[in-house]
């Protein structure tokens, strides 16, 4: 499945406008984070109501935007009131930060069929690993986060941040090997065997499924083995909740309402790394509706006035510069040419500034 559009018909905000979720993906270092806060700013300033989201423990995006605290984890802290004036009527910006923890907790409490259940889930140590190391758990409730806000009806627009490259991909395919893990052979053998509380319903399985559960009694311990049984029946109970709302949560990335936004910067080996991160993209069936080159050499530098100070130096100096030009529109150029599906092609220069003071921010946007 290929998207055609017409490439940098128009602006990376004539493309939010059409969104509710956007969402920043691109390799490290390419300043993502930076243009994510950029792109929240100035979707607040227009009158929309903005929440601006990260699942990066280390904080970049709420530095991005000056954040200096926020009252929880998990939940939405209204921040408009650091944009001071210019923010049209109706505008807020808020940020959170995706607690996929405390996001697993609720989801075990709301989808248990019983209180009972729910809380023997909560109690069981195995649920401390599950819910923190389990493949695809901390990326898959993350994603559950996303979507309960997304069908908050006072959010207007989400803008969010993602990890560099390769987590990104796992942060996508997340809901898939979430419920691989959970459905694999030895958890549905283990569903199979368990009758009850304590109780081994060995009439459900055959002499292999015995004899394997013998073998783990031996190594683990006979009330480890009946611990690990119990959690695996309690944790089915959410199961068809779990195989339910990983495939809703999968195919709200596949959304009309969601944009994906490649930032990248226009060096070879950047450019290389984005192109391939592209194509992991499309094969996941997530396709990229703006690219926005970061940090480049533009506008094109004219020559010096005759007679002016240094003007040979200057001239040198503008002479590389052009060179780094005119290298970076040759990329610039065929991404917007031979990219199928693109919305917007953005440019954004070298900026002298601290991007993480507000008015940085509000510069970067205009520029896309």
């Amino acid at each position: 499945m290929t998207r055609r559009g017409g490439a940098g018909a128009g602006t990376l905000f004539d493309a939010i406008r059409r969104r509710r979720v956007i969402v920043f993906v691109g390799a490290g270092g390419v300043g993502k984070t930076t243009l994510s806060a950029a792109a929240a700013v100035r979707s607040a300033r227009e009158g929309r109501r903005v929440a601006c989201l990260t699942i990066d423990p280390a904080r970049r995006l709420a530095e991005s935007l000056g954040v200096t605290s926020y009252a929880a984890r998990g939940e939405l802290n209204e921040i408009t009131g650091m944009l001071g004036d210019g923010v049209a009527p109706g505008g807020r910006l808020a940020f959170g930060m995706l607690d996929p923890k405390e996001t697993f907790n609720k989801f075990v409490l709301e989808r248990s069929s019983t209180p009972e259940r729910a809380q023997r889930i909560l109690d069981n140590r195995l649920y401390r690993y599950v819910s923190s190391s389990l493949s695809g758990m901390h990326e898959y409730m993350a994603l559950e986060k996303l979507c309960e806000i997304r069908n908050r009806s006072d959010v207007d627009v989400i803008v969010l941040d993602t990890p560099p490259t390769a987590n990104a991909i796992d942060f996508f395919t997340a809901p898939r090997r979430m419920m691989a893990a959970l459905d694999g052979p030895l958890v549905r053998v283990m569903r199979r065997a368990y009758a009850g509380p304590g109780r081994l319903g060995f009439d459900l399985v055959g002499r292999w499924a015995r004899a394997v559960l013998r073998a783990i009694s031996k190594v683990t311990g006979g009330e480890l083995l009946d611990e690990m049984m119990g959690f695996v029946d309690a944790l089915s109970d959410l199961f068809g909740s779990f195989s339910e709302r990983a495939t809703a949560i999968e195919q709200a990335l596949h959304g009309d309402d969601v944009a994906f936004c490649l930032v990248t910067t226009p060096d070879k080996a950047t450019m290389r790394e984005t192109r391939e991160f592209r194509q992991r993209l499309s094969a996941l069936g997530l396709f990229v509706s703006a690219v926005v080159f970061n940090r480049c050499h533009a506008p094109r530098a004219p020559e010096p006035p005759p007679g002016a100070p240094c003007a040979s130096e200057i001239a040198m100096l503008n002479a590389e510069w052009n060179a780094a030009f005119d290298r970076e529109a040759e990329r610039i150029t065929e991404v917007r040419d031979g990219w199928d599906g693109l919305e917007a092609v953005g440019v954004v220069p070298l900026m002298p500034d601290d991007a993480t003071r507000l008015a940085a921010l509000d510069a970067l946007a205009a520029h896309l």
